[in-house]
């Protein structure tokens, strides 16, 4: 049995990667790295007890696209392994969506390939991610500013996806696959510098290699492994600080305030991270970190943007991360008898005999006076200067120092209606009832308002 193969085989065993009776679904390129360990495992599924396929996605981004998608089906079917393929315009959804072509073909690959081992009943999926991936993600995280899960480098293992080949260096794929007599493509963007990886794999890394360490590559995944075993530990030591100073209520996670008081500073940018990460899928730098942290010593109201329309509040007692919301209506139009949907609720005005007005204490229902008010209502958010006359007082008062005064959270304020007649506000939505447009016995026509949360 040559090196290679006995590598791998120690580096599955050891990481329980395979079990007898396994279904794979081979993530497969075409390339020298993922055409080694298509073969390997169609070499020894016998002595894994497993069945094996392949999967392989046409990015539609070259010429030879298509070319590279045949020779993945002949070399299938040569050795008889079951093949899918499927053709994307990654170049569209990198438009599209807002992201490098690089990203969007890393996402359009595991979302098929899911979808394929969903549907073909295949409990695993394996890519051929080797020793100089590894290298070069960690590297990369580095650059651009991460935690201890991104420089831990490419996982082992992550759900069902598991990477067979990672303990071999592309040298040692490319010199088996030589002597083997194994044909494979060669992808010829791997060359172009204008990507960041082909930057590390050719420029970096070989410096490093040639005037720090030789063995660079494979002291980076040692220490990758060590840190993935130590992020085994640290997660679940996390999830039970998470579950002490986080709560997550529809859309929008609230960090207590008291845990940037009574735990250090790394604990709080990894809960952050993890957060960021799992709750709204974004990748976070330590800038996005800082920049949320910071909120802590600035006041209530406070605010910063993240990419992908994140944003972070500071509250009196907590923080607050969500998402933006883009408001597709800046003012609506009702009337009596009418019922309208607005910022995930709802408003019904109907009109009521003197008969059926009842005083009550729910804020979610008012009765105004239909006299003073014309017959079409508007429904907007509340902006700066706005100002009524809460019931029982004798004066104006502006809407933010009323909000202020009522402590109202900062999101919930910026997220305030009102409702409005004839360009007077008759009501601040929920909160309180415009004096000047209060039941009277001398009232003959009468609106009941009530807001319906959704």
């Amino acid at each position: 049995m040559k090196s290679a193969e006995q590598k791998v085989i120690k580096f599955i065993q050891s990481h329980s990667l395979i079990k007898n009776g396994d279904k794979i679904l081979v993530a497969f390129s075409g390339g020298p790295d993922s055409v080694f360990l298509l073969y390997f495992l169609k070499k020894f599924s016998k002595k894994f007890g497993i069945q094996i396929a392949a999967f392989h996605l046409n990015h539609s981004l070259r010429k030879s696209a298509d070319k590279e998608q045949k020779f993945c089906e002949k070399f299938c079917k040569s050795f008889s392994i079951p093949f899918y393929t499927l053709k994307a315009d990654v170049k569209t959804f990198a438009d599209q969506n807002k992201i490098s072509v690089e990203e969007a073909g890393r996402n359009l690959r595991y979302k098929y390939l899911q979808e394929y081992s969903n549907e073909g009943g295949f409990n695993k999926i394996a890519t051929a991610h080797n020793a100089d991936d590894n290298a070069e993600t960690v590297l990369l995280n580095i650059a651009k500013g991460t935690g201890v899960k991104g420089i831990s480098g490419i996982p082992v293992k992550r759900e069902n996806i598991i990477r067979p080949v990672l303990c071999l260096r592309k040298s040692e794929i490319e010199s088996y696959l030589k002597q083997n007599k194994i044909e494979y493509v060669i992808d010829e963007s791997n060359l172009s510098l204008i990507y960041e990886r082909n930057f590390l794999r050719l420029k970096i890394i070989p410096e490093i290699e040639k005037k720090l360490n030789p063995q660079f590559v494979n002291s980076v995944l040692s220490t990758s492994l060590n840190l993935q075993s130590f992020n085994l530990f640290f997660e679940k030591l996390l999830g039970r600080i998470e579950s002490k100073y986080v709560r997550s209520e529809h859309n929008e996670v609230q960090i207590l305030l008291s845990l940037f008081d009574k735990e250090d500073y790394f604990i709080q940018s990894e809960l952050i991270r993890k957060i960021l990460s799992e709750k709204f899928l974004l990748p976070a730098g330590q800038k996005d970190v800082e920049n949320i942290l910071s909120l802590t010593r600035k006041q209530v109201g406070s605010r910063q943007s993240l990419k992908n329309k994140v944003k972070a509040i500071r509250e009196r007692d907590f923080l607050i991360i969500c998402k933006e919301k883009i408001s597709k209506q800046n003012q609506i139009l009702i009337k009596a008898g009418e019922e309208k949907e607005f910022n995930s609720h709802k408003i019904r005005i109907s009109k009521v005999d003197q008969s059926d007005f009842k005083l009550t204490s729910d804020k979610n229902i008012e009765y105004v006076n239909g006299d003073l008010t014309g017959k079409i209502f508007v429904i907007r958010k509340w902006k700066a200067g706005d100002k009524f006359q809460p019931i029982g007082m004798s004066g104006t008062k502006k809407i933010s120092d009323f909000l202020n005064d009522i402590k109202v959270a900062a999101k919930e304020k910026k997220n305030q209606y009102v409702l409005t007649s004839e360009n007077r506000i008759v009501w601040v939505i929920g909160k309180r009832l415009d004096d000047r447009f209060k039941i009277t016995p001398e009232t003959k026509k009468i609106y009941k308002l009530e807001l319906i949360n959704e």
